[in-house]
């Protein structure tokens, strides 16, 4: 089915109305993350969840979060002033959770704690030059190996020919700008895209200015840990994507990419000005006390990557495709404060700057082999290769003391290191009776290693850790007929453990001790669904049930100083997530005899996880979630509108019975575009039209009831415009 779909596409996109054109593509996706081969959606064994360009621009999305806000099962995360921190697939997140951006694996997240003074995350993509978004829900290591133990992120930037619009040469240029309300930003993105013989080249450029992210804003305008609203700040990004490809002749085809994100945040931390204090017998007294503190983050991802394609049936493949990309990612955080020493504990009085500087240096050779053999009762897509990936972590950590000029290294917590990871994978797309069953088995070989060295930051010497993982997935999809399916599909997952959790120490306020031995975190992913698609509409509905080993979690030890706790990490839980997705897209105009144009969206997710070791539940696992979405498209698709309403219920279920409850909400929001002339978008949309205050349940984890939540709340009402011309 996968052959005939694309090409029953092909057909019906030349010979039909651009209405029908539009329904189709709507309802037959072609997704590459699944088996890293193009696929049609109704194909794969697993859920897929895509966010085209489209869907980015229809609903006004500034960010990652925003344009998978609607996304079923899936949450993204925020770090304050980091910004966006990471993905939440199905109650698996953080580190656990592998981001790829056109095949080349992002930074692992890092945050050493200590009061938040330093972060480094995959978080330096512009969606303006997204072409889509693609998520593996559940372990995929198979063919994307370490990281990937709950699920990949697989962004995909735009090509040339997502914006040429015929086969011959020509030039287009395109314009952008927005302005969003909640961060007072605007932004400007210009791109140029040619083809001239056999060359094709686009060349994005995007620039953006705001503010902090509002707060719901009636909480108390202070200083201190007590503050109720968002931190003054001016934020700017900057971002350049090129890229040229040079077709030599039929078979051989060379490519070359640049891609350069700056970010640059600066606040005004007034919540971070607060007086220290310890009980020291006769009540609390003051130990430290910071004032006038502010913050500059700077964050830098950039990258080089040439490709090679051949097209030419061999015995060996049809097809070969190598990669090789050089990527840095750097991130300075300035964090300055008038310090009061009321103590004697930091021995300094006056103006300090904590500087801490993160770099991940990365080069990464990728080789894709596809062969299709076509046997008597059978038809194989054939896709194997090969990565191997060097990077090197590294820390540059000091404290200024500006009232006399000194400094001195700042404590790392964590060695520099060099990490090497090399993979193998095999997989094999079996298409049988007349192509109503479709298998996939796939399999690969990881192995991994972790050397650490010594600097002035960081002088205890550790043991290099290695060790590798075998990983494997067998699916398959029946067709009953052309309208109906069923899948199911079998997975396994691991992530190796990061420098942070092998090499981490920490000796002020308790003991951490590291445990350089620990094993790679292991998942088995069981998915079992049902589709459906006809003329009128499209379902999906999906159970799953992940199963996870090995988990990095800390452990008591005796005590190595007086009244001072001690901690380790090891391989001890056992977490279990199971739950329930269901989403829907109809054509109400042709089902119901609605206005031409109308469809309606719906889906809903549930999960619940518990920690098999303690009987806890699991903090990252998101409340019953649902979107509902009625929309509008006239008949040559220059005017229309979607209302959503996202619903999410109340969050009790936590790790500890202190923690404040999450509590339900819900969010109405509108979009709409009008194009008056060709090529001439206009988009506008109202968000939080009801003005609601709202709280995401990820930023309340480990909230008490004696805390101040003011500051994590939402943005109220807000609103977001966009003119985008394309000539």
């Amino acid at each position: 089915m996968y052959k005939r779909s694309l090409l029953s596409a092909s057909i019906i996109v030349a010979l039909t109305a651009s209405v029908h054109a539009e329904e189709y593509s709507v309802f037959d996706e072609v997704v590459v993350s699944a088996t890293k081969t193009e696929q049609n959606k109704t194909d794969v064994s697993s859920s897929i969840e895509t966010v085209s360009a489209e869907d980015i621009n229809k609903s006004l999305s500034t960010d990652l979060k925003q344009a998978l806000d609607k996304t079923p099962g899936v949450t993204v995360t925020t770090e304050g002033r980091f910004g966006i921190s990471g993905f939440t697939i199905r109650g698996m997140g953080g580190d656990r959770i592998k981001v790829v951006v056109d095949g080349v694996q992002q930074v692992t997240p890092f945050n050493p704690g200590g009061g938040a003074t330093q972060a480094i995350y995959p978080n330096a993509i512009e969606v303006d030059t997204l072409q889509s978004i693609e998520i593996n829900k559940g372990a995929s290591s198979t063919l994307y190996g370490s990281n990937a133990l709950g699920g990949v992120v697989v962004v995909n930037t735009k090509n040339p020919d997502d914006f040429l619009i015929t086969d011959e040469n020509e030039s287009r240029f395109g314009i952008k700008s927005s302005y969003s309300s909640k961060d007072s930003q605007f932004k400007n993105t210009l791109t140029y895209a040619l083809r001239k013989d056999d060359v094709e080249a686009i060349l994005i450029g995007t620039y953006a200015q705001g503010n902090e992210t509002q707060t719901y804003g009636d909480g108390e305008d202070i200083e201190g840990g007590m503050r109720g609203i968002a931190n003054p700040a001016d934020k700017d990004m900057n971002n350049v994507l090129g890229k040229v490809f040079y077709t030599i002749n039929d078979e051989h085809k060379v490519g070359f990419v640049f891609e350069r994100n700056e970010q640059n945040y600066h606040e005004d931390s007034k919540s971070e000005n607060y007086t220290m204090t310890r009980n020291m017998g006769a009540g609390p007294a003051p130990i430290i006390t910071y004032d006038n503190a502010e913050t500059n983050d700077e964050s830098l991802r950039t990258r080089y990557g040439v490709n090679y394609e051949l097209t030419k049936v061999t015995p060996v493949f049809d097809s070969l495709r190598l990669d090789l990309n050089y990527q840095t990612t750097e991130t300075i955080n300035e964090n300055y404060a008038d310090v009061i020493d009321h103590m004697g504990f930091i021995g300094y009085n006056g103006g300090r700057t904590r500087v801490r500087n993160a770099l991940d240096k990365t080069v990464q050779f990728d080789a894709q082999f596809g062969k299709i053999l076509n046997l008597s009762s059978s038809e194989h897509e054939l896709t194997y290769g090969m990565n191997v990936v060097n990077t090197h972590f590294s820390l540059d950590n000091r404290d200024v003391f500006h009232g006399n000029g000194t400094y001195k290294p700042g404590s790392t917590t964590i060695p520099d290191a060099k990490m090497t990871q090399w993979g193998a994978f095999a997989q094999d797309n079996i298409f049988l009776l007349d192509d109503r069953l479709v298998a996939n088995l796939g399999l690969r070989y990881d192995a991994y290693k972790a050397d650490p060295s010594t600097d002035e930051g960081f002088d205890t010497e550790h043991e290099e850790n290695s060790n590798n993982a075998l990983t494997g997935k067998l699916g398959a999809v029946f067709h009953f007929n052309d309208k109906l399916s069923t899948f199911a599909q079998m997975s396994q997952g691991f992530k190796a453990p990061t420098v942070k959790q092998l090499y981490y120490e920490y000796s002020s306020g308790a003991d951490f001790t590291p445990n350089s031995s620990l094993e790679a975190e292991k998942s088995t992913s069981y998915e079992l669904g049902l589709r459906g698609q006809n003329d009128l509409a499209k379902f999906e509905l999906v159970g799953f049930f992940n199963k996870y080993k090995d988990f990095i979690a800390h452990e008591d030890l005796p005590e190595k100083r007086p009244g001072y706790e001690h901690f380790t990490l090891t391989n001890l839980d056992k977490v279990e997530i199971k739950g329930v997705e269901f989403s829907n897209e109809i054509l109400l105009d042709k089902m119901f005899d609605a206005p031409t144009g109308m469809y309606s969206l719906f889906n809903i997710a549930y999960a619940e996880g518990e920690d098999k070791r303690t009987g806890e539940s699991l903090d990252s696992v998101a409340p019953l979630t649902s979107v509902v979405g009625l929309g509008y498209d006239n008949e040559t698709y220059n005017f229309g509108g979607l209302a959503t309403l996202k619903m999410v219920a109340r969050k009790t279920e936590w790790s500890s019975e202190d923690n404040i409850d999450a509590p339900g909400y819900s969010v109405f929001d509108v979009t709409a575009y009008y194009s008056p002339i060709s090529d001439l978008t206009l988009r506008a949309g109202l968000f939080n039209a009801f003005d609601i205050k709202y709280y995401e349940y990820s930023d309340l984890t480990a909230q008490e009831e004696s805390d101040n939540i003011q500051r994590r709340s939402q943005p109220g009402r807000n609103w977001g415009i966009s003119v985008d011309y394309q000539f």
